[in-house]
């Protein structure tokens, strides 16, 4: 399973997931340019370049196993990316992939939503991180000088996002959204249906962008049951 963080965040977001996963899941967190282990690079804020960049870890990593593809919120736009490039090069399709906390790319909504918080003075209370972190965190300079740039250069990638139509693919689609989300409408979220040849399974929790982490069991299990439907490596 391959996990791409939201905005500014580091792969290791995704290490709490270890407790919940079954053991026959394999967790490939992708750490990006820009955070992390990988603070002292440049942030990449060209689409199509930083979703090739994935789909060459996909490649190098394909031992003949299934994989899958788990991405929050600008996470799930690479994601969508990535598996689009990995069809250009002709790559066998993810088992399933599933998108969370992003309205479907076609119409542009998400970088409409992105917008206005990176203009913002403001952007970590809009994007619900002030919730999500002790205020200490927000007046500390070295998290800031650590979180901020990346968290940036991700909302500028979303700017610069460009939907082009292609057929839809032909991999099972989980869509994951919360119900009080102020930058995705829980409404749009259906619409992704267009972006897969099969069914589309759909489910929200409570709370807001970030859900993730107060919903993480509960997310963990419907996310386990999708696999178990369209992998069947675990019981």
């Amino acid at each position: 399973m391959f996990t791409i963080p939201y905005a500014g965040a580091d792969a290791m977001m995704f290490a709490p997931w270890l407790e919940y996963l079954p053991d026959s899941v394999e967790l490939t967190a992708v750490r990006l340019p820009g955070r992390g282990a990988r603070t002292g690079e440049v942030s990449l804020t060209d689409p199509a370049q930083l979703s090739a960049m994935v789909a060459e870890l996909v490649l190098e990593s394909d031992d003949g196993r299934p994989y899958v593809f788990f991405g929050h919120s600008i996470g799930a736009m690479i994601a969508f990316d990535t598996v689009r490039e990995l069809r250009r090069c002709g790559h066998a399709m993810p088992a399933l992939l599933a998108v969370s906390a992003v309205p479907p790319p076609q119409g542009g909504a998400f970088a409409r939503a992105c917008r206005p918080i990176l203009v913002s003075d403001q952007p970590w209370r809009q994007l619900g991180l002030t919730d999500l972190l002790p205020p200490e965190v927000f007046r500390d300079q070295g998290a800031m000088t650590a979180f901020g740039p990346p968290m940036m250069a991700d909302l500028l990638l979303a700017l610069q996002h460009r939907y082009v139509h292609e057929p839809p693919l032909d991999c099972a689609l989980s869509v994951f959204g919360a119900r009080d989300d102020t930058l995705v409408a829980v409404e749009s979220l259906s619409n992704w249906q267009e972006q897969t040849t099969r069914p589309m399974r759909l489910r929200t929790y409570p709370g807001g962008h970030l859900y993730v982490h107060e919903a993480l069991p509960s997310l963990l299990t419907d996310l386990s049951a999708d696999l178990r439907t369209t992998v069947g490596a675990f019981s």
